[in-house]
Parts: structure tokens; C-alpha cells; sequence
């Protein structure tokens, strides 16, 4: 562990002298991280105390000690592998990536190794990316979800960084999603315009509220439909603002679901409603299409695009040979 680069360390000061060893890393090494996860990798021999593993969370430990922590390290998304970002464009400010379905954007808490676009983007340009909204996420300006693919932003520098957080405050970056959902609008086209706030039932969730208490925020998202099947429509997304699940939970509340989508879910829709035959639908079948902003060196706008993955154009045109409208 001693020649370990990802070994962190820190000497036992005298406010922590006899206390316990999970206590005494949690408050001396610089880590962010749960008590409960710390109890894992304590057990796991990943800390030693004077070069001495040291197994039980409880052992106490003494003033002038040495402690030394090598946390897991966060796992990449292997090259050529379905998780693998893809590159659209780049250049020394910026990049604009094409995020798979199921690739988290950042670690969901303290400690969290999965592979992510936070640890791919460490891994290709280095530790030294912005990280103006935490140091879990290293160059990212915006997310996606999960489960969402497509067109996403980060940024390599502060300035510009910041100049394109102010652009998405300011509400001039326009985005574009392709989404597939469950039966066809009456209209053309139109704005949902609701409320969102956290769902208290359910943890990590939104919903439609028409209140405008403390921790509700105002949200808007124009559809239009692009294509109509039997049971089934795709259609553009705009949103105007970028609030957590906005798009998910703003097109339940009209009753058209995404297609695949496990928690925003109607009424008498489902997967089951999808003739005999179809492709496995694994996801929430939402796709970032596009994205138009300033470049914040250039001041030049810039416009990015993304088709949607072989997953969704799959069960687009099974629909089209087997749900025509």
C-alpha cells in the first residue's frame, strides 16, 4: 500500500487520540464517504494503522498514528464496450459526448465505484476537470438519466464551465429529446406546463403539483408528434426548463407514458400492451437528439446531434411493420 498513488493518509491528531478507527478516518482523511461503507473497506483490509491492517471499524486508535486508506478504485467503462461513451466533438474547452443507455453520468453517493461518465472522463483527460457542482462530477455541466441516451456536455475548463452553467440558468441552451410513448396525443402539438416537486412517498422521485409552496419549481416542456402507430406514438421533446425526471413525469401526467419506463408509469399501460414478438424493451426508450448552445469561447452557436441507439430503432420499426396507424 505504501507505493499506492490512491492511498490516502493522515496522522492521528490529539482530538481523535483512543477514539474508534472509523471515527478517526471519517474525521482525519480527506475522503468523502459513508460511516457504513467505511466499515466495509475497514473490514476488507483496505486501512491500515502504522502498516498494520487493522479489521474491526471499533479498534481504537492512538495520537501520532499513522492512517492509511486505499479506497476501491472507481471502475471505467471498458473501450469498445456498450457502456463506452462516444465522442461527437471536442476540442480544448469542451466535449460533447453520446452517452449510452445505462450508464450512470456520476456516482449516486459518497464512495459509490461504478463506472460512470465521471470515471471515463477521469480516466481519458485527468483529475483536473472543473467540478464546480462537486467533486463527483469532474467536467459535467448537465445530466442525463440512467437509462437516458444521447447528446450530453462537459467542459474542460472553469471559465467555460461556468459560462455554459449560466447558459442553462439563463434558459437559451436548447435541447431536444425523442421519446416513444404509450397511445396517440389528440393533438399535433402542445405545451405541458405543471409544478414539480419531490415525491415524499416515493425517495428520488418527482411529481405534478399545482402547489406553490417552498421546494415546487415551475416546469414546462412542448411535444409534438413525429410519427403514430396503432396504441403507440414517437415524439419530439423540447423542454424549457431542466428539472429532475421533468420530461418523464410531465408526460405521465397527460397519460401517455414512455415506453419502458418502471416508476413514471399510467394507468392500464405496459409493456404487455405490445403485440407478440417484439424486441426486449430493457429501458426507458428516451433519447437526447440534439443540443444548441454558445460556445463559450467562440460565442459561435453550435448545434450537436445524436440518432437514436439500435435498442429504440428496433422497436420503431417493428412497430412500423406490425402497428401501423
Amino acid at each position: 500500500m505504501s507505493d499506492d498513488p490512491n492511498t490516502l493518509r493522515a496522522t492521528v491528531p490529539e482530538e481523535f487520540a483512543g477514539s474508534r478507527l472509523d471515527l478517526a478516518v471519517l474525521g482525519c482523511v480527506p475522503i468523502e464517504v459513508t460511516r457504513s461503507r467505511l466499515g466495509t473497506w475497514i473490514r476488507d483490509g483496505r486501512v491500515r494503522v502504522d502498516g498494520a491492517v487493522l479489521a474491526e471499524p471499533g479498534d481504537p486508535v492512538a495520537l501520532g498514528q499513522e492512517l492509511a486508506l486505499r479506497p476501491p478504485q472507481q471502475m471505467v467503462p471498458e473501450a469498445g464496450s456498450a457502456l463506452e461513451p462516444k465522442l461527437i466533438y471536442e476540442d480544448e474547452t469542451l466535449a460533447i459526448l453520446d452517452k449510452p443507455a445505462g450508464l450512470v453520468m456520476h456516482g449516486t453517493s459518497a464512495g459509490d465505484r461504478q463506472a460512470s461518465v465521471a470515471s471515463w472522463l477521469v480516466s481519458r483527460y485527468g483529475p483536473d476537470l472543473p467540478i464546480a457542482q462537486g467533486a463527483d462530477r469532474p467536467g459535467i455541466v448537465h445530466r442525463l438519466d440512467r437509462d437516458t441516451s444521447g447528446v450530453c456536455i462537459v467542459a474542460f475548463k472553469k471559465q467555460a464551465f461556468e459560462d455554459l452553467m449560466q447558459q442553462f440558468a439563463d434558459r437559451t441552451v436548447s435541447k431536444e429529446y425523442r421519446a416513444l410513448v404509450y397511445g396517440v396525443p389528440r393533438f399535433e402539438s402542445d405545451w405541458i406546463e405543471k409544478r414539480l416537486s419531490s415525491d415524499p412517498r416515493r425517495p428520488n422521485r418527482v411529481k405534478v403539483t399545482r402547489s406553490f409552496d417552498k421546494g415546487t419549481r415551475d416546469a414546462a416542456t412542448f411535444w409534438q408528434v413525429l410519427e403514430r402507430f396503432d396504441g403507440f406514438s414517437v415524439l419530439r421533446l423540447r423542454p424549457k426548463t431542466g428539472r429532475k425526471h421533468q420530461l418523464r413525469a410531465h408526460l405521465r401526467s397527460i397519460d401517455h407514458p414512455i415506453v419502458g419506463d418502471p416508476h413514471y408509469r399510467a394507468k392500464n399501460y405496459g409493456v404487455g400492451m405490445m403485440p407478440d414478438g417484439h424486441p426486449d424493451v430493457e429501458r426507458t426508450l428516451l433519447h437526447a437528439h440534439a443540443i444548441r448552445f454558445e460556445h463559450p469561447e467562440t460565442g459561435e452557436t453550435v448545434t450537436f446531434r445524436s440518432e437514436p441507439p439500435q435498442d429504440f430503432e428496433s422497436v420503431l420499426a417493428f412497430l412500423r411493420e406490425n402497428c401501423p396507424a
